[in-house]
C-alpha cells in the first residue's frame, strides 16, 4: 500500500538565501526559528512566507475545524474577491483613515484597487445587491482567504507578516436585539474553536479601532513576543486590552484592585458594528411592517496562519516544536530499521502490518520518515523536534521474541516498549481522548 513518506515530503532546511535578510529586531521569534530551519515555512521577502507541506497540513487541520464550527451555527461560507474598488472604501470613510496600512494598485485604465485587509464594505455591498426581507434574517456570510496589511515592521515569522490567511465572518441582523444574540452565539463558536485547537486562550474586551462599533471582543495566546497588553483580573477574571483603559485600577466587573498585566498575540477579534456600514453603503432589508430598514451588522476574524505560528510559539521549546495535537501535521511518525542493519527485513516487514493497523485508527494522518540511509537514532532526534504526538520506532527489539515497539509521547517525552497489540490498544485510547 502507499504510505506517507517523509523523504518524499518538500522540506528545504538548507539556509536562507543571501538576497533574503532579517532586520535586528526581525528573527526575535522562537517560532519562527524552528519553523524555518525545520522546513515548515520559507521566506519569499520581508513579511512574505510560503506555507511548505508540513505547515500547510496544519492548516488544513485548522481549516476543517473552522468550518465544522460555522457549519454548526448555520454560517455560509463564501469567497469575495482580494481585489476591490477603493470607492466603497471611500464610502465608508475608511480609507482616508487608513492609506498607510493599505496597498493600492490600479488597472490599465487608472482605475484604483486595493488589496483587501478586510472585507466589511465588500460583503455589505453584496448584501445590498439583492433585496433582502425579515424572514431572511440572520445572515451569516464567511470566507477563508488571503488578506494584505503593509506592516510598517513585519516579524515573528507569520505571526505578523504582510500577507496572511485570516477567516473572516460578516452578520446581518434585523434590530440590535437579534444582533446581540447572533454576536454572543458566534462568540462562542469562536471560543469553542480555540478550545478545540487546545492552546491555552484568553478572551478580553478590546478596542474597536478602525472597525468601528459598540462592542468588541479579542482572543488572545499569552506570549512573551505579543505586541498586545491585556489587563486582568485575577478574582474574577473579567479582562481588557490596555488599549481600551491603559490606567485600569480596579475591575469595571467586580472592582478588585488585584489586576495584572500580560503580554498576548491577538488571534481573533470580534465587533459589534451596528448600522455603520450598512446605512454608507445604502444596504436594507425588508422588515415585517413593509418598511426598508438598514441591517445590524456584525464582524468577526480569525488569522488563521497567526493562530499556527502563535501555537508553536507558546507551546515550543528553543529546540523542539511543540503542536497541540489537533494541528500536528501528522499525529504518528514510524522510523524502521536502517538499511543494511541486522533487524532491516523484520522491521519493512512489520512495517506494512503496522501502517496498515494505525490508517484503521488515524486514517492519512500517518508519516514513514523512510530515510533509511540515515541511522534511527538521527531520525529520531528530528522526529522529537518536529513535534509529532508520537513516534513509533521499529528498532532492534522487533528481532526479539516477543517482538517490542518503541513508543515515545511528545506529551510526556518519554518514550516505552509494547508488544503489538498493547502498541494498538494505546494508541485507540489515546485517539478516542483526543476526539472526546
Amino acid at each position: 500500500m502507499k504510505m506517507n513518506s517523509l523523504k518524499n515530503i518538500f522540506r528545504p532546511t538548507m539556509p536562507m538565501s543571501k538576497n533574503i535578510l532579517f532586520k535586528p529586531d526581525e528573527l526575535i521569534s522562537n517560532s519562527q526559528k524552528l519553523m524555518l530551519e525545520l522546513g515548515l515555512i520559507r521566506q519569499s521577502a520581508n513579511g512574505l512566507y510560503h506555507l511548505l507541506p508540513l505547515a500547510q497540513r496544519s492548516l488544513d487541520k485548522l481549516i476543517c475545524i473552522i468550518n465544522k464550527n460555522m457549519m454548526d451555527i448555520g454560517a455560509q461560507k463564501i469567497s469575495m474577491p482580494v481585489l476591490i474598488q477603493s470607492s466603497l472604501w471611500k464610502k465608508s470613510g475608511r480609507l482616508s483613515k487608513n492609506m498607510e496600512d493599505l496597498y493600492i494598485v490600479k488597472d490599465r485604465k487608472n482605475k484604483e484597487f486595493l488589496l483587501s485587509p478586510t472585507h466589511e464594505e465588500v460583503v455589505t455591498n453584496l448584501f445590498s445587491s439583492d433585496p433582502k426581507t425579515y424572514k431572511q434574517l440572520p445572515l451569516m456570510l464567511y470566507q477563508i482567504g488571503t488578506k494584505f496589511r503593509d506592516e510598517i515592521r513585519p516579524k515573528l515569522g507569520i505571526i505578523r507578516s504582510r500577507e496572511f490567511l485570516m477567516k473572516d465572518l460578516y452578520s446581518f441582523d434585523k434590530d440590535e436585539v437579534n444582533a446581540v444574540d447572533t454576536y454572543n452565539k458566534i462568540c462562542q463558536a469562536y471560543e469553542n474553536i480555540f478550545k478545540q485547537i487546545g492552546v491555552k486562550f484568553i478572551k478580553v474586551e478590546g478596542s474597536s479601532g478602525m472597525m468601528g462599533g459598540s462592542q468588541s471582543h479579542e482572543f488572545h495566546y499569552p506570549s512573551e513576543v505579543g505586541d498586545d497588553t491585556l489587563l486582568l483580573c485575577n478574582n474574577c477574571g473579567f479582562g481588557m486590552n490596555k488599549e481600551v483603559s491603559s490606567d485600569l485600577i480596579k475591575c469595571l466587573k467586580c472592582s478588585s484592585t488585584n489586576i495584572e498585566c500580560t503580554k498576548a498575540i491577538e488571534v481573533g477579534h470580534t465587533f459589534l458594528l451596528g448600522t455603520f456600514y450598512s446605512k454608507a453603503l445604502s444596504a436594507k432589508y425588508l422588515d415585517s411592517d413593509g418598511t426598508s430598514k438598514p441591517p445590524y451588522m456584525g464582524s468577526y476574524g480569525l488569522g488563521v496562519s497567526r493562530i499556527i505560528g502563535a501555537s508553536v510559539e507558546c507551546l515550543s521549546t528553543q529546540e523542539i516544536i511543540q503542536w497541540p495535537k489537533s494541528l500536528s501535521p501528522f499525529t504518528v511518525c514510524i522510523i524502521p530499521a536502517k538499511e543494511g542493519s541486522i533487524e532491516e527485513r523484520i522491521s519493512e516487514n512489520n512495517l506494512f502490518t503496522l501502517y496498515n493497523n494505525l490508517t484503521e485508527i488515524f486514517g492519512e494522518d500517518i508519516v514513514v520518515d523512510d530515510r533509511t540511509h540515515m541511522t534511527i537514532g538521527k531520525r529520531f532526534i528530528e522526529a522529537k523536534k518536529l513535534g509529532f504526538p508520537f513516534v513509533i520506532i521499529v528498532g532492534k527489539k522487533v528481532t526479539e521474541s516477543p517482538s517490542l515497539y518503541e513508543l515515545y509521547k511528545s506529551s510526556t517525552k518519554k518514550s516505552e516498549h509494547f508488544e503489538f497489540g498493547s502498541l494498538i490498544d494505546i494508541l485507540k485510547k489515546q485517539c478516542n481522548q483526543q476526539n472526546t
